[in-house]
């Protein structure tokens, strides 16, 4: 006797980190179909039509976007387009389907202002253009359709295998092999997200008739500047470097950014705990995985 059909779900920005990291996943009771940028442009809503009808997707998971958060001061058209425009027609198609649509928000839409981890309930205010585009994104998602959902995360790490390793623990422990000085602020706090952690949540969320907004991140947050003594700790561990040199504390004006950035965009998770019945577990769970893993090509491990 043969079991229920598996869930067809259309996923975008096929070679991103969380794409990626779901395809690794592969999870049971969903047929999971990868389009790139090419295939499925959020800038093109006659494409996406297309593609929507053609696949008749259940859902669709939205991993595309434009995050390289300086570049969007510059690039303001163009990154407004891919986080803002291009996720509200892809929204509404969706909608007019009635095709669920899972998006992903960031903490950087809060400024910083309170010191204790913001809930979903907390207001937002934008400091910077990147920000600015990705609520405006998440908040037209969550207007289309109460069937929408949008997961908030933050400081997303793991390994991409068909990219290049661009992800904040790479560059840490590619500083420590190459004996550069490594400096971190003390005045960032954020929740380290592993990508495997995340995509497992997702694919939970999506077995349950749930819409709305959650924040998705790992258990406990931290400064910048401690969670480079904690990776380097870790890659000493997992034999990666052979000792964990220093750290200079530096606050985020020390690198002289042309852009405001907030200090503290802590994440409560409680939301979502709660609504999947169990602990998401520390990053540190996936840090250490992730170090076991080869990091680079030519790491031969």
């Amino acid at each position: 006797m043969s079991g229920p059909t598996p869930k067809k779900v259309l996923i975008t920005g096929a070679d991103g980190l969380l794409a990626q990291a779901m395809k690794a996943l592969n999870p049971s009771g969903f047929t999971l179909v990868f389009r790139s940028r090419s295939e499925f442009d959020l800038q093109n809503p006659g494409q996406m039509a297309g593609q929507l009808d053609a696949l008749q997707p259940a859902l669709v998971i939205n991993t595309a976007a434009y995050n390289l958060v300086d570049k969007c001061e510059v690039e303001r058209d163009l990154s407004w387009a891919i986080n803002a425009t291009g996720p509200q027609a892809l929204a509404g198609l969706c909608a007019q389907r009635g095709i669920q649509l899972i998006h992903y928000g960031t903490d950087y839409i809060f400024d910083g202002a309170q010191r204790v981890p913001y809930t979903e309930a907390d207001q937002p205010n934008a400091i910077n253009h990147y920000a600015a585009g990705k609520l405006a994104g998440e908040q037209a998602v969550l207007a289309a359709s109460p069937h929408h959902l949008v997961l908030r995360t933050s400081w997303l790490f793991g390994i991409n295998p068909i990219r290049s390793q661009r992800s904040y623990i790479h560059a840490i422990v590619r500083q420590a092999l190459d004996g550069k000085p490594i400096r971190a602020t003390t005045d960032q706090q954020a929740a380290p997200t592993y990508v495997g952690d995340l995509a497992a949540w997702t694919f939970e969320l999506a077995a349950k008739p749930t819409g709305g907004l959650y924040h998705a991140v790992n258990d406990g947050g931290l400064s910048r500047f401690d969670w480079t003594k904690e990776i380097l700790a870790a890659a000493q561990t997992a034999g990666l470097i052979s000792a964990v040199p220093p750290v200079e504390p530096v606050t985020t004006a020390f690198f002289n950014s042309t852009i405001r950035r907030s200090t503290y965009s802590w994440l409560s998770n409680a939301k979502l705990t709660a609504s999947l019945g169990h602990p998401l577990g520390s990053w540190k769970t996936g840090m250490d995985a992730m170090l076991r893993q080869p990091l680079w090509p030519e790491a031969g491990r």
